[in-house]
């Protein structure tokens, strides 16, 4: 009896003292807690927790040395602190030192997983041993490294710290690093696999894997095996660094092979060597808030090289530009640098050796109301005929055209406003361009540059024009909780922009290296802002315009959600003979109308269309649309169309149906009505063959395909980076 009074009593003060220092552990159970008198030891069974600080560990039974200030907590432990969770299957805690150690701990944070034989440390910072480290579930085949000797640092900068590190695939090890330290913001390594079989290559396998070398830097390789080809093989890198002063990332990605195969011809339709390789390189790299630096390098070692062994690189860079640029930019100023190079020669460059340039940002005159910029430049444009041209047409042996130009353009404007909701912009400008030791080779064909030039010229152009401007708005209170629309606002502005370039007279003058492209958007106004600065033509022109805006507020905080945009143009040619449309012919004064319509109520729903029609007629030039519908995580479905007057008329529809949480089945077309053929078809299935990798499987059907096999089946295993 004196002895169950005097654990009451030590309970009833254990509760009421414990509380009152935020060092001290607090002790509870859902059954009635013991009291050892020998060891003056505290024992928790069945729903234990013990509580100290902000931290919480929870077990079936909870051991607490009041002397020591020591805890030993037994089956089914769990620690849980400020939303990190850890559980064990026995663990001690020193609270006077706040140190624990464990038996077969596990621990992580979304996605990754890491368990170890012992653990020791604070529970910020722990040390293990024996312990694996998951990207994804620790299923039987998910990536994980083992690791003897690991620290894992968790708060604000979660990062892992291995010694000895072993990649594995399961229980298989591939690869390894002896220290590897990877900061949680992305995966440990990179993964991919395409493999399958067509009549072009064979069976194939295609391989790309990065394996983190340090923190900021994944290196690795390409390597394919093609059995009707060879193999192809080459490194490949990533890298993501970030401090105070610099931020840069870019990816290296290379592949060389010796092919065996039935190579065919270039697009000049001269024999491929067998000796092929690719190399390309993409930078981005901030200093501080100051300077920027971007470069994109790209070797081919001919025009087929990616088509034929990385189709992705192909689809999104087909005629591969190289770059280099810097940027510093001041106050109210850039000064950038820019380098255009030709590594391969079969296609043209219009190489910029270097461009050097300023630029004024738009700044106040003094007190007038009137804001101006300007920009100067200095260049070196060449342009490399011998082997491109020389390929096309062997009866001509062209070299390449050149010279050096300094370029300065001004321009001034004075907003007026003429009412609350009207602005009129009255603006003159002047482009004024210094050519020196211009050179044209004689054989070239007029199509690319005019036959007489004098090495030094100087040309004067100037612009006048104004802006109107109105702002008109509505608001309307509806209210739809099936589109989520709280308020509706109209906002309607009306334009009517007048531009006139004067006569260049520049017939025969220039070697004319910037050039015109072939370029479908709406035609630049300004007169310094033109890209074609060697062919630039009279202009007189007038656009009128209308932009709409729907817009509603957004669900939470303060903000707007845009719903639709509506937006006619009307451009009128006050001097049509001096223009010429994409095809070749003559414009009329009412040149085009373009309409463009942006829908997007609901996150489910995106619809964006843009036509172009000939004014007088009313027929149409030009049509782009692009419809996605999603019905949640289960199906989507998108159609496209793409029209442009007597050349192109295709459309494609894209369609995803999610089965179940691993499988989901896919497929794209697309229809050339020109040919009246599907000109490609795609049927497959996406499974989720453990949590961080994806298995797609697919067959493909081509009609007309230049170099692709006409039927193809495809498998492709990918790492999800999450």
């Amino acid at each position: 009896m004196p002895q169950i009074v005097r654990l009451i009593s030590l309970l009833l003060l254990a509760k009421l003292t414990l509380p009152l220092s935020a060092a001290l552990p607090e002790l509870s159970s859902t059954e009635p807690i013991e009291y050892d008198e020998a060891t003056k030891r505290l024992i928790a069974h069945g729903d234990a927790i013990l509580e100290f600080e902000n931290t919480r560990i929870q077990a079936d039974q909870v051991n607490y040395h009041q002397d020591s200030s020591l805890a030993d907590a037994l089956g089914n432990v769990s620690i849980m602190r400020d939303g990190y969770r850890a559980v064990a299957n026995r663990l001690s805690y020193d609270g006077q030192n706040k140190n624990f150690s464990a038996d077969t701990l596990r621990t992580g944070i979304w996605p990754y997983h890491i368990n170890g034989v012992t653990t020791r440390g604070h529970i910020e910072k722990l040390h293990m041993k024996e312990a694996s480290f998951y990207y994804g579930d620790p299923e039987r085949f998910a990536l994980n490294i083992g690791s003897n000797n690991v620290t894992y640092v968790s708060g604000e900068n979660n990062y892992i710290k291995m010694k000895g590190a072993t990649f594995r695939i399961g229980s298989y090890p591939f690869f390894y690093l002896p220290t590897y330290t990877h900061y949680f913001n992305r995966a440990p390594y990179d993964l991919s696999l395409r493999g399958g079989v067509d009549d072009e290559r064979g069976a194939y396998l295609q391989t790309t894997t990065t394996i983190p070398i340090a923190s900021w830097l994944r290196a690795g390789a390409n390597l394919d095996f093609y059995m009707d080809r060879g193999i192809l093989v080459g490194p490949t890198a990533e890298y993501i660094y970030d401090n105070k002063t610099h931020s840069l990332a870019g990816t290296i990605s290379t592949g060389f092979i010796n092919d065996n195969g039935n190579i065919g011809t270039d697009i000049y339709e001269n024999s491929i060597d067998n000796e092929r390789g690719f190399a390309e390189w993409r930078h981005k790299h901030h200093i501080r808030d100051r300077i920027t630096l971007t470069s994109s390098i790209n070797y081919w070692s001919d025009s087929e090289v990616t088509q034929d062994f990385r189709e992705n690189f192909y689809n999104n860079n087909r005629q591969p530009d190289n770059f280099l640029e810097g940027v510093y930019a001041g106050d109210n100023y850039l000064i950038s640098t820019f380098i255009r190079f030709q590594p391969n020669d079969f296609y043209l460059t219009q190489q910029h050796l270097p461009e050097v340039r300023f630029d004024l940002l738009p700044a106040p005159v003094f007190k007038t109301g009137a804001y101006h910029k300007a920009s100067i430049s200095y260049a070196r444009l060449e342009e490399d005929f011998q082997a491109s041209l020389q390929n096309l047409k062997p009866s001509i042996n062209p070299t390449h055209s050149s010279y050096d130009r300094i370029d300065f353009t001004y321009r001034i404007e004075r907003p007026v406003q003429l009412t609350d909701w009207m602005t009129w912009i009255p603006l003159a400008g002047a482009r004024l361009t210094h050519y020196k030791d211009q050179k044209i080779d004689p054989e070239l064909p007029s199509i690319f540059s005019p036959q007489v030039a004098d090495e030094i010229f100087e040309r004067e152009m100037f612009e006048l024009g104004f802006d109107l401007e109105a702002r008109i708005h509505a608001t309307y209170p509806i209210i739809n909780q099936t589109w989520k629309i709280d308020g509706l606002r109209h906002i309607v502005r009306p334009i009517l922009r007048y531009r006139y370039h004067s006569i260049p007279d520049t017939a025969g003058e220039i070697a004319e290296i910037e050039r015109t492209t072939f370029d479908l958007n709406r035609s630049i106004l300004d007169l310094g802002e033109l890209r074609n600065g060697d062919d630039i033509s009279e202009q007189h022109i007038i656009r009128v315009g209308i932009e709409q805006l729907y817009q509603t507020r957004i669900e939470e905080g303060y903000g707007s959600r845009t719903l639709a945009a509506l937006n006619f143009y009307q451009d009128i040619l006050l001097q049509p003979e001096e223009q010429i449309n994409f095809d070749g012919t003559k414009p009329n004064t009412l040149h085009s109308t373009w309409v463009e319509l942006i829908l997007e109520p609901m996150p489910w729903l995106k619809f964006d269309l843009a036509a172009r029609f000939e004014t007088r007629s009313i027929s149409l030039e030009e049509f782009r649309m692009r419809t996605a519908i999603k019905s949640g995580e289960i199906w989507s479905i998108g159609l496209s169309t793409d029209i442009l007057d007597k050349q192109i008329d295709q459309y494609g529809l894209d369609f995803l149906y999610r089965i179940n949480e691993r499988h989901s089945f896919f497929t794209n077309t697309r229809f050339d009505a020109e040919k009246a053929k599907f000109t490609k078809t795609q049927l497959g299935m996406h499974t989720r063959t453990g949590s961080p990798w994806q298995l797609t499987y697919a067959v493909n059907f081509r009609n007309d395909a230049n170099r692709e096999s006409e039927f193809e089946f495809t498998l492709k295993l990918k790492l999800i980076e999450r």
